[in-house]
């Protein structure tokens, strides 16, 4: 009986196997669509593919995208994010598996990108006034940008205050009327554009409302002077508001080496008992310095305690 070796036979599979371009995805699917971009999903049955190349059929299979298989031997879904798409565009598509022996067939799916956002432009120069009278109401100001606005919303922290129409032309102001505030209260506001389509990007607006101590008393002095960050040119200053009727602050430091004195001032940002923040640059390497802050109004000034900082070389 005559024996037959299986060897060879092994070796032509192996080799077969070996030089065998990758099995298909299948499965195809698109969503979270929006005017320039969607999500694609497709399963993955191969063991051996390099990775998956993503072809715009409709303009003549160019590349969209191509993804690489960080591990060749891990199946099932995956997913790909197209960017860069245009609006209201149907889009078919070709999902093929490759590695160095070759390309799958090409597994097909259809979509149609969503209509372009017609969101309005931003409103720009926010205005903050008193209104006459009243420590809870301010009235704001704005210039409109826009020509496709339905009309303006109001946030305070993600609180809607006002909701108002478009009843100015663009490059025109608008306003709102705010009541209900309470008196001699810090607000920051959110002044938005809006449509059908979506808000405009935030300006923002800080105020005080009026009621506080009467200006005809002197601010008391700001507290807890801190410097820290130093470096060769520049140092960042904190401390602590302890008036509530301040104007403002001015910032006040001398080099001990010449006596030359210089002077920041800061608007009043801040409730009192909170810490203000300011950064001083220009200062001169390995010098120190003193330091003062002063809270100030019509009265007069309520100045702080002495602080000295030294820059680095």
């Amino acid at each position: 009986m005559t024996k037959i070796s299986l060897t060879p036979l092994i070796l032509v599979a192996t080799t077969i196997l070996s030089t065998a371009a990758p099995i298909a995805p299948i499965n195809a699917g698109a969503y979270n669509f929006t005017d320039t971009s969607a999500r694609i999903s497709f399963k993955d049955i191969s063991n051996n593919e390099t990775g998956f190349r993503i072809e715009h059929v409709q303009n003549g299979n160019a590349v969209l995208t191509t993804e690489l298989s960080t591990d060749p031997t891990s199946m099932g879904y995956k997913y790909v994010n197209l960017t860069g798409l245009n609006p209201s565009t149907l889009y078919t598509i070709d999902i093929i598996a490759f590695d160095d022996n070759g390309s799958s067939t090409a597994l097909r799916k259809s979509f149609r990108t969503l209509a372009a956002l017609n969101i309005p432009t931003a409103p720009i120069n926010a205005g903050a006034t008193d209104i006459a009278g009243s420590t809870t109401s301010k009235r704001l100001s704005w210039l409109d940008t826009a020509n496709n606005e339905l009309g303006f919303k109001i946030y305070n922290g993600g609180v809607l205050l006002d909701t108002i129409p478009a009843n100015a032309m663009p490059n025109e102001y608008a306003y709102s009327s705010l009541t209900g505030l309470n008196a001699c209260s810090l607000y920051t506001v959110d002044i938005v554009a809006y449509n059908g389509d979506g808000e405009s990007d935030k300006l923002t607006k800080s105020f005080i409302t009026p009621g506080c101590t009467s200006a005809a008393v002197i601010p008391s002095a700001p507290s807890s002077l801190g410097v820290y960050n130093n470096t060769d040119t520049s140092v960042r200053l904190s401390f602590m508001d302890t008036a509530n009727n301040e104007e403002g602050f001015r910032v006040m430091y001398t080099n001990t080496d010449t006596n030359a004195t210089d002077t920041l001032t800061l608007p009043r940002n801040r409730f009192h008992q909170e810490y203000n923040y300011t950064d001083i640059p220009g200062l001169v390497p390995d010098t120190l310095y003193s330091l003062t802050v002063e809270a100030y109004n019509g009265a007069g000034e309520g100045v702080s305690d002495v602080k000295h900082f030294r820059t680095l070389p």
